[in-house]
Order: structure tokens, then C-alpha cells, then sequence
């Protein structure tokens, strides 16, 4: 559908809903708006002011809780207390009968009874003493005194009694023991009686205190539910606004209508938003027409973004997937252009491939090969080779193109390394699946070669050519099973960590010595 654009410029009507927000509150709502700050800046203090409130409530709770924990406290204790000095009475009630029962009975036993009372009475009176109220502090002084003279009075009874003088007895028994139990009976009424006092107030301040405590946490709980709610609404509103607008405005320019204008009061990304929309609708028109000289153009594009392909799929062909990625990034520059170039290269081929094929069923000598093709080639790819070709068994490396790489020689000796031992590792599940495993030799030569797209319009290859890169073919040839061949040149590049022995020496067209071929099997190899 053709579009004809509206240019004319125009302010977007205002909207005047804030939904369930009260209108009269709209000047707050862009006062929050018109703040200079980001609005991740703004949500986070909405958000922090909403936690403080929360804090604040949550520290109030547990100061009420505190305070009421402290005056059950206190009227807990304070009835222990009283409890304690009922028993105290009945304790000192308890020896003046027992005292009684043995002067009348004669019955030593009821003395007896008499020293557990006192002993019930001690462990009673320091019972109230770790309740630890500083008011009682003269009071229990006093019990603790007079129930001292009350044990002297009942010694000096039951020594007598011991003597058998049970009249002596019974008058010192009257005229003190007895005066002096009164004594901490009266004493002891006394303590209750203030004790009780003190339960009627500290529970009168209880109720004060819990009608008061209950009243500042619920309006306080209020207080800070209207305020989160008058925050977050704010700060809602003050974000929504823009954002229909803007939506708005999107609406009708996707209609061809570009002349809109939206204004917010925010001074945050949603200003700098509509900001850039407005730009945007101003430009459309523009657009629209350049977009008729794309189409124009597209035929070009198409063609280049073919091109690109192309170069990707024949990257992909020879380097590992990072290396034909970083490359067409433009992380790595490289040159595809014919070229002379000191590299190394290597060949291997399997050991008595024929007479495998002759042995194995087809679909099973395919899918060994296929194995282990794909075997070498993740370790070409892990060493950073460039993958020639195929040639039927045999594999075509070269190193140092089309990245260069100053260590090519020790990355293809390494490489040689890995595969060796890889192919030992696999033997055994081949044998056992297919009944036969394959053995490789591998050759690598090290010299100046000429690199480049060797071929016809229809069809080439990004390969290598050269004296070189036939040694390397001829050495893959010659080794045995297991072994590798390598050049002098590339011997010299890898002695700090591998070692080999000489086995021949071969003339090279152009070369006016002869090159001695090292045989790296033959002597121990150091792995990075």
C-alpha cells in the first residue's frame, strides 16, 4: 500500500487520565517528572524511600514488642515473687506446728522436719533476691535478718530438747521462737500485700501502654501505606504518561502520519525519548524517499552481500569456524591474492588403503574414513592449519597462510603429534567395530612455496605449488605406519622440543645440496 506522508508539525493532544489517580493530583505528578535525574535513579529512591518505611515500621513493631515483652516481665515476676513469699509463710507457719508436734509428741522426727522448713525458707528468700528489684533490697535484708535470730531461737530450743529438758524448751519456744516466726509471718504479709500493689499498677501500665503502643503502630502503618501509595503512584504516573504518548504518536506515524510532536515534561530517558522521536518524524519523509533509491540500489547490495557469502563458505573451507569468523569481522587481516611464501607444509595418507577397501564393505569403509577425516580435521582446525584438500585418503595441510604465523613449523609438527597419538586412541573401537583400522604416515616440509587461487573461472582451489610441497607429498608417500617425516629446515625449527634421527638424503630441483630427511618417531618427543 502506498503511504503519503502528513509533514505538517503538530503537537500531540494531551491526555488528561490518570486512571485511578486523583487529577488534582496532576501538578505533583509532573513536578516528580520534570526532576533531572535518570529513571533508574528515580525508581531506586522511590523503592529505597518505600524499604525505609518498611524499616521504620519493622522497628517500631519490635520496640512494641519489646516493651510488652518487658512488663509481662515484670508482672510475671512479680507474681513469682509473691508466690515465693506465700511459701516463705507457710514455711515459718509449717516449723512453729512441727515445733509443736515434738514437744508434745516427743517424737524427735518433727525436728527433723523443722531444718528442711528453714532450709525451704532460705532457698525461697534468694529465689526473690535474683529477681533482682532494687526495692525489695531492705526488705529481704530485714527477712534474712530476723530469720537469722528465728534459727538461734530454734537452735537454742532443740539443744533442750535434745537434753531432755522439754519444759526449758517449751518456754524458750513461746517466749521467742514463736514471737519471732510472727515476726517474719507480719513481715512477710507486709511483702505481699506491696507486691500485689505493684501487679494492680504495672498492670494498669500495660493497658495504657498497649492502647497506646497499638494506636502509634496502626497510625503509623497508615501513615506509611498512604505514603507508599502516594509515592508509587507518583512515580508510576509520572512514567506511564510518556509512554502512551508516545505509543500514540507511534501509532499514527506507522499511518504515514509524520508531522506529530510530543511533549512531556520528564527530564529523564523518557524526554530524551520523545526527544529523539520527534526527530525521527521530522526525518521520515526524507527516509521515505531515499528508501525508493535503496530499492534502486538493491540489486548491487544483493550482489555484494552474495559476494561476502561466498568468500565466508570458501573461508570456512580451509580455516577453523573462529579463525573464518574473526577474519570476516575484520579482526585478522588476510590476503587471498597469489603470492611466494615461506611456509610449511603436510601431507598424510593412510597405510594400505587399497587393500582395506578390498577387504571392508563399502558403507563401512566410508564411514571409518568419514571418521576419521572429520578426527583430523578438528585437530587441523585446533592448530590453526589452512585445509587444502582431500585427495581421496590423504589430507593437504599448510601453515602460515593465509594468517601469518611466525611458529608455522612447530604448529605442524605439533599438529602431526596430536594426530598420531589420535589415531591410537581410536584403534581399538575400530577394530572392534569394523574389524580393520587404519595406520597413517605423515610428512611435513618447511621451504618457499607459491600460495594462492590456483585454477579456471568456474572452478579453483586456494592451495599451495612448489619443490616443497612435493617433498612433503613424497615423505607421506615414504613413512611407515605411525611415522613422521620432516625437512631439515623444519627439524631446525622444532629441536627445542622434538628430536629425530636422519634417514635419507634427497636431491631437490633447484636446490644445490642435498636435503637430509629426519624421522621424528625415533627419538622421544617433549608435548607442550
Amino acid at each position: 500500500m502506498q503511504l503519503t506522508p502528513t509533514l505538517e508539525p503538530r503537537v500531540l493532544a494531551e491526555e488528561s487520565d490518570l486512571g485511578p489517580f486523583p487529577d488534582f493530583l496532576r501538578p505533583l505528578v509532573d513536578r516528580v517528572a520534570r526532576v533531572k535525574a535518570t529513571v533508574h535513579t528515580k525508581l531506586l529512591v522511590g523503592f529505597f524511600t518505600i524499604a525505609l518505611l518498611l524499616l521504620a515500621l519493622g522497628v517500631l513493631s519490635v520496640l512494641v514488642l519489646n516493651r510488652v515483652n518487658d512488663q509481662v516481665q515484670t508482672l510475671t515476676t512479680l507474681q513469682a515473687q509473691a508466690d515465693n513469699a506465700r511459701q516463705m509463710i507457710y514455711g515459718v507457719t509449717a516449723q512453729s506446728h512441727f515445733r509443736a508436734m515434738a514437744l508434745v509428741t516427743e517424737d524427735a522426727s518433727w525436728n527433723d522436719k523443722i531444718s528442711v522448713a528453714k532450709g525451704k525458707f532460705g532457698e525461697d528468700l534468694e529465689s526473690i533476691r535474683s529477681y533482682g528489684f532494687v526495692e525489695n533490697e531492705a526488705v529481704l535484708d530485714d527477712l534474712g535478718a530476723t530469720d537469722a535470730r528465728f534459727a538461734l531461737a530454734s537452735n537454742e530450743v532443740t539443744g533442750l530438747y535434745n537434753e531432755g529438758d522439754l519444759d526449758a524448751a517449751l518456754r524458750v519456744h513461746i517466749a521467742s521462737e514463736h514471737e519471732v516466726s510472727h515476726e517474719l509471718e507480719d513481715t512477710l504479709n507486709v511483702f505481699i500485700a506491696e507486691s500485689a500493689d505493684r501487679v494492680v499498677a504495672e498492670t494498669e501500665a500495660f493497658q495504657s501502654d498497649r492502647r497506646f503502643l497499638i494506636f502509634a503502630v496502626a497510625a503509623f502503618s497508615g501513615l506509611s501505606l498512604v505514603a507508599a501509595l502516594l509515592l508509587g503512584g507518583t512515580l508510576s504516573w509520572s512514567l506511564i504518561r510518556p509512554v502512551r504518548r508516545v505509543d500514540r504518536a507511534l501509532g499514527l506515524i506507522a499511518d504515514g502520519d509524520f508531522g506529530q510532536i510530543v511533549e512531556v515534561p520528564n527530564r529523564d530517558e523518557f524526554g530524551n525519548l520523545t526527544s529523539n522521536l520527534n526527530r525521527t518524524s521530522q526525518q521520515l519523509a526524507t527516509l521515505y524517499q531515499d528508501l525508493e533509491d535503496l530499492n534502486s540500489n538493491l540489486q548491487e547490495t544483493v550482489e555484494l552481500k552474495v559476494e561476502e557469502l561466498d568468500r565466508a563458505t570458501e573461508l570456512r573451507r580451509y580455516v577453523s569456524p573462529q579463525l573464518a569468523e574473526s577474519i570476516l569481522a575484520g579482526d585478522t587481516e588476510v590476503t587471498l591474492g597469489s603470492k611466494r611464501s615461506y611456509l610449511t607444509t603436510f601431507f598424510s595418507d593412510i597405510r594400505g588403503f587399497t587393500e582395506l577397501s578390498e577387504r571392508m564393505e563399502p558403507e563401512e569403509i566410508v564411514d571409518e574414513l568419514n571418521e576419521y577425516l572429520s578426527a583430523m580435521t578438528d585437530i587441523v582446525f585446533r592448530h590453526g592449519g589452512t585445509l587444502d584438500k582431500y585427495v581421496g585418503d590423504a589430507i593437504m595441510v599448510f601453515f602460515g597462510d593465509p594468517v601469518p604465523q611466525e611458529d608455522h613449523a612447530e604448529r605442524a609438527v605439533r599438529m602431526a603429534l596430536e594426530m598420531r597419538q589420535r589415531i591410537e586412541e581410536v584403534t581399538t573401537g575400530w577394530k572392534q567395530q569394523y574389524g580393520e583400522s587404519f595406520a597413517i604416515g605423515m610428512g611435513i616440509t618447511t621451504g618457499w612455496v607459491t600460495v594462492g587461487h590456483i585454477g579456471s573461472n568456474v572452478r579453483s582451489d586456494y592451495t599451495v605449488l612448489g619443490n616443497q610441497v612435493n617433498l612433503a607429498s613424497r615423505l607421506a608417500d615414504r613413512a611407515e605406519a605411525g611415522q613422521i617425516l620432516v625437512s631439515e629446515r623444519t627439524m631446525l625449527a622444532v629441536t627445542d622440543f622434538a628430536h629425530g634421527s636422519v634417514v635419507d638424503e634427497v636431491q631437490l630441483k633447484g636446490v644445490n645440496r642435498p636435503i637430509k630427511i629426519y624421522d621424528l618417531s625415533a627419538g622421544p618427543i617433549e608435548q607442550e
